[in-house]
């Protein structure tokens, strides 16, 4: 089997920052809690897990030790109670989530009513709307309103053409639009490197936690291009019946996940 990957693949600059830190934390003997999976794929979670580095669901219950803020960052209360406590702290939240954080409050300074386009449900966003003390609006799909001033932040992981309608609706209804696009340049470049190497293959596997956000968009954009496209977490996910027929198989994973679970992919791949 012929298998093609695409050029930016695997662990991106934040989270191999991340995953630098907490280890080298982990390495010295101390108690490291995350608040929520320092990234969204199980299998490295698990691996930190037997590193001693624990995720934990409530910050308010760490006592001792040292407590991450995750790539995708905190709550600002939780991040005020971790400071309160005097417990240690390691901030891993990635440069691009706080760039978003950074442009909402100033859009909120400015007197914007400011738009989150992105999934209210997602950490990131949970995160940069504590910021705006939960004043701020979130749109996963395109809406109509009167407003005066509008700023608007993405979520990072989003793709870019949901962002532009969410933009483009907005228009409508609002005097004046401030816009940042704050979409992850890395995540715009892989899902472009995979459109384009969906319509070169028989088939596309996007390799990645099924809980990422980044890796369920990637799918969602390959998907469109090329039909014969599969989500998969790891090498237990394979279907031989999938390749029947299939020749040149196309491979792309999402930002989070671990270069060892896409080579231990494309070995299989190969044998079919």
């Amino acid at each position: 089997m012929n298998v093609i990957k695409t050029k930016n693949i695997g662990f991106c600059f934040g989270v191999k920052r991340a995953i630098k830190m907490v280890l080298k934390a982990a390495e010295k003997g101390e108690r490291v809690f995350t608040i929520g999976p320092i990234i969204h794929n199980p299998q490295m979670v698990e691996l930190l897990k037997e590193k001693g580095i624990t995720p934990v669901d409530d910050v308010y219950q760490v006592k001792d030790g040292t407590v991450v803020f995750r790539t995708h960052g905190i709550r600002k209360e939780e991040e005020e109670y971790v400071r309160k406590s005097g417990l240690k702290s390691i901030d891993t939240t990635c440069p691009f989530v706080k760039r978003v954080r950074k442009h909402a409050r100033n859009l909120e300074k400015s007197g914007y009513q400011v738009v989150i386009v992105g999934d209210r449900n997602h950490p990131e966003v949970k995160s940069v709307l504590s910021y705006l003390d939960n004043d701020g609006i979130v749109l996963q799909e395109p809406t109509t309103f009167a407003a005066k001033k509008v700023g608007v932040v993405s979520q990072t992981t989003l793709d870019k053409g949901t962002f532009v309608s969410i933009v483009k609706e907005l228009i409508a209804g609002v005097e004046e639009l401030r816009i940042f696009n704050t979409i992850c340049e890395s995540t715009q470049i892989r899902q472009n490197e995979a459109i384009e190497l969906s319509g070169e293959v028989d088939m596309m596997l996007v390799v990645g936690g099924k809980n990422s956000s980044n890796c369920t968009k990637l799918y969602k954009v390959v998907h469109k291009v090329q039909p014969n496209t599969y989500h998969i977490e790891t090498v237990d996910d394979l279907r031989p019946e999938w390749f029947t027929s299939v020749s040149r198989v196309g491979l792309t994973g999402g930002a989070s996940t671990p270069d060892l679970i896409i080579d231990i992919v494309e070995g299989r791949v190969k044998n079919f």
